[in-house]
């Protein structure tokens, strides 16, 4: 290569393809974070796979860090083997048979640990080698992304086709080692600020870079969704930063950049310790600390300064969250956050360079905005349950399939089983079958459900025909076979063994068709009236039919009732009864549900007729009529509220309870009084003054009546008075 071409290569073209080839990487890599968060949150992150696979990568990341940013030389066969294996990754990763990276996670992990840890190794190489140069072109892509994701929200891509874009970038930056082992373009944009080699700049980038660590790994824990503005922030800030340490003027101001520095730090960490929730003032927080990690980053930093930094960001978290999970008084509190300040400072306080008054004055400054500022975080509560999203209760139990085996897994199905919140992986599904739903996630369920057509591997998908929730990837099923039933349908596959089909109580016959052409999509309520019908007019196999089919309809939602119970939501479990008793008469168990489940919720009149099945039974009628009567005297059904009382009274005195019985009868009497009813209130008055003469309360009652009755007979005897009384 003649000179010119040289002189081209090293301050044009290389620099060039350094700076597109970061840009591309910073770019494409954050978008895969971005579509990976949405895709892998349906991944079982409690098992022990998942958290393996995180610390592997992680290790391997960091080594392929450490390796290039302290391995000057890059031996030509290491570069060649990781073009190699990059080739070999894009190859594998475009010729897969999923496109969703999900599914190559469930039923194939080994594959995604072994590509997992080449991933990490590979960036982790390209991370240690940058430079400023490259580096301000990486975040410049980070930035890119963020600003354009706030704009195009919906990133319609697979974590696939951009894991193969980020081997293709490496494959360009491990090509270029093969024939030039330190870039050329080094030696023209090594950027050697005074601000970078000062030694007085250190503690800051040191103590900002582990808060702003410390602070990002809380608000992912603390705060879950979308991390768009937290990305923006910092990438933004942190290249600012940098582009303002190469500023020439800022270079002769050592001490007003020394008191920037402290300022800026304190508001840092002021903005850190105002956290209740992880999420006050966090983009501040990450501008103000990505700008001074960025302006002070040093030129050189030792490894040991590193392990320093990941072990200050270690203590930041261990007491984060040994406030959030520790409930202690505020004073003790306080008392412990006094120790975020040792660390914040301790790289300041050993500066040899730096006198003692502006030691003193950080250390002061820190300690007082931990006393006057600090602010523990807030014990998160769980989202509030939604009874739009989960009762939509379809009769099941008019199929010939007994969901109660253990050889049926779940996995977010409308049936009332224990659901698996998460795609459920190879191990889990051996010798099942699964049962899927289709209210979310569906374009990774069809990619699911194609990878167990090709195992051959049984699976179901119920799919009910509420308008409110309809499958819209309706044509994906065309292939497999549909059993339509009463409001609801199963997708089966062809090789699937056993028969779907209505339960084995029902014939096959014109009477099922009858009721099928009566029964399907119609509402509950219709369902009740029509089977009512068929029971008052019609006889013989018909009338036997009926009752079956109102049998199952009862099992049905008996089962949706157990199911909520057992999880704690007796607002649904109640709603599941109030459909079951519209068919048969709540028996035994699924009383003791409902005496359970109203014991924890608010009365509301639509329960009445399941507290009046209560009433029934001995074992709940203190309970029931104590619930009973409130809830008549609010609806203004004095009759029922009355006879209720009337019931109750008579159950204390049959059990001796003779004090809540006097209470009660006190109550029946002022209702009748309320109501003017003198003809029943007159002589159980009477009957308590012969029984006790001396009794204060009864005679007071007494004259009330007395005094109410005269003012009755002189508003007749004044039409105007009584019509005025009327208005």
């Amino acid at each position: 290569m003649d000179s010119q071409w040289k002189r081209f290569w090293e301050t044009g073209l290389f620099p060039s393809l350094e700076f597109s080839l970061s840009l591309s990487i910073g770019y494409v890599l954050s978008l895969f974070f971005y579509v990976a968060g949405s895709e892998l949150s349906l991944i079982d992150r409690t098992d022990t796979a998942y958290p393996i696979l995180q610390a592997l990568i992680a290790i391997f990341f960091a080594a392929g860090f450490i390796y290039r940013k302290y391995k000057q030389n890059f031996p030509f066969t290491f570069s060649l083997a990781l073009l190699t294996l990059a080739i070999g990754q894009v190859i594998w990763l475009l010729l897969g048979n999923t496109s969703e990276f999900l599914i190559d996670y469930i039923f194939s992990f080994e594959l995604v640990l072994i590509g997992g840890i080449l991933s990490a190794f590979s960036v982790g190489i390209y991370g240690g080698s940058l430079r400023d140069f490259r580096f301000l072109s990486f975040t410049l892509g980070v930035t890119v992304f963020t600003f354009y994701s706030l704009f195009e929200p919906n990133q319609n891509y697979s974590i696939k086709i951009l894991l193969a874009i980020l081997y293709i970038l490496l494959s360009f930056y491990f090509f270029s080692t093969l024939f030039q082992q330190n870039p050329i373009s080094s030696k023209f944009y090594k950027i050697r600020s005074k601000i970078g080699k000062h030694p007085l700049f250190s503690p800051f980038y040191r103590s900002s870079l582990s808060l702003l660590i410390a602070y990002c790994i809380l608000h992912l824990y603390f705060q879950p969704g979308p991390k768009i503005p937290l990305i923006l922030s910092i990438s933004f800030s942190v290249t600012f930063g940098r582009v303002l340490s190469l500023l020439g003027g800022l270079k002769k101001e050592t001490k007003a950049v020394f008191l920037i520095g402290r300022v800026a730090l304190l508001f840092a960490f002021f903005f850190f310790i105002y956290q209740s929730y992880w999420s006050s003032f966090y983009i501040a927080l990450c501008i103000i600390g990505g700008t001074i990690v960025g302006f002070f980053k040093p030129n050189k930093t030792p490894y040991k300064e590193y392990m320093m930094i990941g072990m200050e960001t270690a203590i930041y978290l261990g007491l984060s969250f040994l406030l959030y999970f520790w409930n202690l008084p505020m004073g003790i509190r306080t008392f412990t956050a006094l120790l975020f300040v040792p660390v914040l400072v301790y790289p300041y306080l050993l500066q040899k360079h730096i006198i003692r008054m502006p030691r003193i004055l950080m250390l002061a400054g820190a300690i007082l905005i931990v006393i006057f500022f600090f602010s523990p975080p807030t014990i998160r509560t769980n989202s509030p349950f939604s009874k739009k999203e989960n009762f939509d209760p379809i009769p099941f139990a008019i199929t010939n399939l007994n969901f109660n085996e253990e050889k049926y897994i779940f996995y977010k199905s409308v049936l009332p089983f224990p659901s698996n919140p998460f795609l459920p992986k190879r191990s889990e599904i051996k010798d099942k079958i699964v049962v899927l739903g289709l209210s979310s996630n569906q374009s990774q369920i069809i990619s699911y459900i194609e990878r167990l057509s090709e195992e051959n591997h049984p699976f179901l998908i119920i799919t009910t025909r509420n308008k409110t929730n309809q499958f819209h990837h309706i044509n994906a099923l065309s292939l497999l076979s549909r059993k339509s039933y009463w409001n609801f349908d199963i997708y089966y596959p062809n090789y699937l063994s056993q028969k779907i089909n209505f339960a084995p109580t029902l014939p096959n016959d014109w009477k099922l068709k009858y009721f099928h052409e009566k029964l399907d999509n119609a509402s509950f309520q219709e369902v009740v009236n029509h089977l009512d019908s068929v029971l008052k007019y019609s006889s013989g196999d018909l009338r036997k039919d009926a009752i079956e089919i109102k049998h199952l309809y009862y099992e049905s939602f008996a089962a949706y009732a157990k199911f909520y119970h057992n999880i704690g939501q007796n607002k649904l479990s109640l709603d599941a009864i109030a459909y079951a008793r519209k068919f048969e008469s709540p028996k035994p168990d699924l009383l003791r549900i409902a005496f359970n489940s109203l014991k924890f919720t608010t009365p509301e009149a639509e329960y009445i007729p399941i507290i009046e099945d209560l009433s029934i039974d001995s074992e709940f009628q203190e309970f029931a009529w104590n619930s009973l009567i409130p809830m008549f005297e609010s609806l203004g059904d004095w009759n029922n509220a009355l006879k209720t009382m009337g019931l109750l009274e008579k159950y204390y005195r049959t059990n001796n309870q003779i004090e809540q019985a006097n209470e009660l009868e006190l109550a029946r009497v002022r209702l009748y009084i309320n109501q003017e009813n003198w003809k029943e209130v007159e002589p159980i008055i009477s009957t308590r003054l012969r029984e006790n003469p001396n009794s204060v309360i009864w005679e007071r009652l007494k004259n009330e009546i007395i005094e109410k009755k005269d003012s009755l007979r002189r508003i007749s005897i004044r039409p105007d008075a009584k019509e005025a009384r009327i208005q």
